[in-house]
């Protein structure tokens, strides 16, 4: 998971060079950039509120399940003081 900026980055890297060396004319080449660049970083918005999302929800299951045991330890507890 380390490697993940790494891979992102040199994904951009050869696509950006690819589409330079491609035998378009220059207006061509920047549209196209610009629409790719765009794109990728548009997918990678997307993948980090994917990350985002999916650490909220561990993150409230997590409080939940925490929050019950506490409710539970809390109920033996006034048990026990009541015997």
């Amino acid at each position: 998971m380390k490697s993940l900026p790494g891979i992102l980055v040199g994904l951009a890297v050869g696509a950006v060079v690819g589409i330079l060396l491609a035998p378009e004319s220059g207006t061509k080449t920047r549209k196209r950039i610009s629409s790719e660049s765009d794109s990728f970083f548009k997918d990678l918005q997307d993948q980090l509120q994917s990350g985002l999302d999916s650490i909220k929800s561990q993150y409230n299951d997590y409080i939940d399940t925490a929050s019950g045991k506490t409710e539970e330890l809390v109920g033996q507890a006034k048990r026990k003081i009541k015997q």
